[in-house]
């Protein structure tokens, strides 16, 4: 049994591999740091059908993006100790010698949930200010049945990469753009943050103020079929430009504590996963979005 402490550094390696690729943005046009005709204000509602809970798994690395055993590409995203080898391609790996589970796999469960989430882009770039706003809330069971309220009213002005000031609208992020991490798949965002929140579960409010990342983007995952499979996130190419929207929320295993980031604080999930370890982070899936801005 892989123990509490490996399952939890290897998830949160996953979360924070950052690429050093040239970062590649289409964020509206600023003057300056200032987004011009700021503040760009959106409101996205989503619903309680066809949320998702994504839970740990293997993460195959793109083949276009990362290469093949023997014919390596994209080693200044990904180096080779972090890759394990196997005859199916690459994976994420911790030690490069067998695949780590990470919050970016094939394997999710079905369970409710609501969000309300409305922004205001006007800083154009990260920085130690921010005039960017945030007011999102959201509320969602695990597939146990936990109940869980989340509430972020608060932008981070800079982070460990790109996060134009906190929120960011129409944007590219992940794959090779050196803008969040490189396991999932280069994708046009529509509305982004990057926020402070505060957790409730079961009724219980956290102590901690949680790091939270929230997106909006083209369709990275497959259909679920009848028998509840699928879901699969894609690669690249198989990103739907022409398909519905997709919400993200993740809650890394990060905590804000006097004003800077900490690692290794697991979220508070009390959903424990089959080998008896509560599971370190949150990665839940809107499929039913609307947009009004």
């Amino acid at each position: 049994m892989r123990s509490h402490k490996t399952l939890f550094v290897a998830l949160l390696a996953a979360f924070m591999i950052v690429g050093t690729a040239v970062i590649a943005i289409a964020h509206s046009t600023a003057s300056g740091n200032r987004v011009v005709d700021a503040p760009n204000k959106v409101e996205v509602e989503t619903t309680g059908d066809s949320v998702r809970w994504i839970l740990p798994g293997p993460r195959k690395l793109d083949a276009a993006v990362f290469g093949t055993p023997g014919a390596e590409k994209g080693l200044d995203l990904l180096p080779l100790g972090k890759r394990a080898s196997t005859p199916n391609g690459y994976f994420f790996s911790m030690n490069g010698s067998k695949p780590a589970p990470t919050p970016f796999s094939d394997t999710s469960k079905p369970i409710t949930g609501e969000a309300s989430i409305e922004v205001k882009d006007v800083t154009a770039v990260s920085g130690p200010t921010t005039k960017d706003e945030i007011d999102a809330e959201f509320e969602f069971t695990s597939p146990a049945g936990d109940e869980y309220k989340l509430v972020v009213k608060k932008a981070l002005p800079e982070i460990d990469h790109e996060n134009f000031g906190g929120v960011g609208i129409n944007s590219l992020q992940h794959g090779a753009t050196g803008i969040g991490t490189p396991l999932m798949p280069q994708v046009m965002s529509y509305v982004a943050f990057w926020g402070a929140g505060r957790l409730w579960v079961n009724g219980v409010e956290q102590t901690d103020t949680r790091f939270v990342h929230f997106m909006l983007s083209q369709r990275v995952r497959t259909d679920v079929n009848a028998d509840g499979s699928g879901y699969e996130l894609t690669f690249n190419d198989e990103v739907d430009p022409n398909g519905s929207w997709q919400a993200h929320l993740i809650l890394p295993p990060v905590v804000l504590r006097n004003g800077g980031p900490v690692m290794d604080v697991p979220v508070p999930s009390n959903f424990f996963l089959p080998n008896g370890v509560e599971q370190p982070f949150m990665h839940i899936m809107f499929d039913s979005v609307k947009v009004d801005g």
